[in-house]
């Protein structure tokens, strides 16, 4: 019979909101932990006492799938058993934990299932406000130096010989723009190489805005001057502008609507437990 399992709940929630073992947790942390296991196997209990757990089976290959799935995130097979000990469990433990973890999941999605789809004129009213265009987007990296007064190394003079200079190590051969931006940029992006990922004009500095819609996928920009400070703009990629098909956009708009019902149906059908 299945049940839920407080050492595998307890570990689930400590990885997920701690990224640690239960053992390592603060004390704080622990209660916290032990907070989400109550309420999630109590919920799990209702769940597997309802009328519908008689329509679900959940194959022992799933099972075991979900076990070797587990075990793929260890280096290796003996410190995954290890980590088992740890939390009062083993295999057979959590083969049984797991079975009763994807046996809820399918209880919920059985009752999800009797969501009904929006009907036909809500769809169609929502086709009709929704955008039909969507716009040309830009790819980018960038590095900036600040324009800070306060500061001798970014008063305007010395913000501008600096920024000078980086631009000129961009057009050095086997240079990488990312590496410069990582070594250079003043700005939080610089963790990422200096990326910004994709961008439509509307949703950068109209300045910014302006210089790399002007450039190709690969070209580096020269200098440009914002309200922040001074600018290097790397173009990776061009994405065209397109029209998106009236099809594409009733299907993505359906499948909204019925994931919306599907949730509600779950939300209504949890608290009449």
């Amino acid at each position: 019979m299945l049940h839920p399992s407080r050492p595998y709940t307890m570990l689930k929630f400590s990885i997920q909101l701690y990224d640690r073992n239960p053992a390592e947790l603060t004390q704080e942390e622990y209660e916290i932990v032990q907070q989400h296991t109550d309420a999630e196997c109590s919920l799990q209990a209702k769940i597997l006492a309802s009328a519908e757990r008689g329509d679900v089976t959940v194959p022992e290959q799933a099972v075991l799938d979900a076990a070797d799935l587990l075990a793929a995130n260890y280096p290796s097979p003996e410190l995954f058993e290890q980590d088992l000990r740890k939390n009062d469990m083993d295999r057979t433990i959590l083969a049984a934990a797991l079975a009763t973890e994807l046996t809820v999941k399918s209880i919920m999605g059985l009752v999800a299932g009797r969501a009904k789809s929006a009907s036909g004129a809500r769809v169609a009213e929502l086709v009709g406000h929704a955008q039909k265009e969507e716009p040309e987007q830009r790819r980018v990296r960038h590095i900036l130096i600040t324009i800070n007064e306060d500061f001798p190394e970014n008063c305007r003079p010395e913000a501008q010989g600096r920024i000078s200079t980086i631009r000129d190590k961009t057009m050095v051969d086997g240079v990488e723009f990312s590496g410069l931006a990582q070594r250079y940029s003043e700005c939080p992006s610089a963790l990422q190489g200096g990326s910004i990922g994709l961008v439509t004009r509307d949703r950068i500095h109209p300045t910014l805005a302006e210089t790399l819609f002007g450039l190709q996928a690969g070209e580096i920009s020269e200098i440009v001057e914002s309200d922040m400070g001074f600018h290097i703009l790397l173009c990776e990629e061009v994405v065209p502008g397109k029209t998106i098909p009236a099809a594409e956009i009733r299907n993505g708009i359906h499948a909204r609507l019925l994931e919306q019902e599907r949730k509600k149906m779950v939300r209504r059908w949890l608290s009449e437990l």
